[in-house]
């Protein structure tokens, strides 16, 4: 409840940026499966935003107009503190960020400033795979509501894949410990929840796509090479994640190859 609330917060803030604002992560993820029938229920603590900076206006300046709704920059790029120091995370893709530097961490997207946005990579499938939803409070003494474009599943699916890859193999360099076993239970939310016709075609709007092609072709890679087996690193994460439900990582194997036999009878 208070992430959706500083999320609306956020969006009230950029009402005129919103046809660039995509909402992307686990509130996302909970607009399409809903509470699923698993013992864990659906909970975050943040809200993440990516920016689609193709037509992205200079006005008003997208930090000073979060500090002046009482945001506070995090420690990090993109990072801003809302009431009870709730984040809402603001990203944008590589292509998208003004910078090559492999190492650069905050986009340049001026006049807005340096920042405003994390670089992310895993977001490119929600620049096209994206619709218009009504976001509403889950405090039902708050009733403002926001028409935001929100990534689909199969796009929201691959930037999970993404980013659980990304700290894999930090995990395995021993130089983080960031791995977080609810972004598996989030994939396996959307796997079960999602009908794989309809990844499917998610899936067929990125590879028709230049930018998101190669991200979704990698994700779909991660999904084959990590989740194949109830061995496999994520249905594992997902099973810690879910309750110790021993349902839940042969579920995942089962529909994941559903999904990667689907998408290959496409191609």
């Amino acid at each position: 409840m208070a992430a959706r609330t500083v999320l609306l917060d956020a969006l009230e803030a950029l009402n005129s940026h919103l046809p660039n604002i995509i909402l992307v992560g686990a509130q996302a993820v909970y607009l399409h499966t809903g509470a699923g029938d698993l013992a864990q229920p659906p909970m975050t603590t943040d809200a993440d935003l990516a920016l689609d900076t193709s037509a992205l206006a200079h006005e008003p300046e997208i930090a000073g107009t979060l500090m002046n709704a009482g945001f506070s920059p995090g420690k990090n790029p993109g990072s801003w503190l809302g009431r009870g120091q709730v984040a809402v995370d603001i990203m944008v893709v590589p292509w998208q960020s003004g910078t090559m530097k492999k190492d650069a961490r905050a986009g340049r997207i001026p006049p807005h400033a340096k920042n405003t946005a994390r670089i992310t990579a895993g977001l490119e499938p929600a620049l096209v795979d994206c619709a218009a939803h009504r976001l509403t409070a889950l405090d039902p003494r708050d009733s403002r509501q926001f028409d935001l474009r929100v990534a689909g599943p199969a796009a929201l699916l691959i930037a999970k894949a993404i980013k659980i890859e990304e700290r894999l193999a930090d995990a395995d360099g021993g130089t983080s410990t960031r791995l977080k076993e609810k972004d598996a239970l989030d994939m396996f939310r959307l796997l079960q929840a999602i009908e794989t016709e309809d990844l499917v075609q998610g899936v067929r709007l990125h590879l028709a796509d230049d930018q998101a092609r190669g991200v979704t072709v990698r994700g779909l890679k991660v999904m084959e090479t990590h989740g194949n087996t109830p061995r496999s690193p994520l249905p594992i994460l997902a099973a810690q994640a879910g309750a110790g439900d021993v349902t839940i990582a042969p579920s995942f194997v089962a529909l994941t190859q559903d999904l990667l036999n689907a998408v290959g009878k496409q191609q």
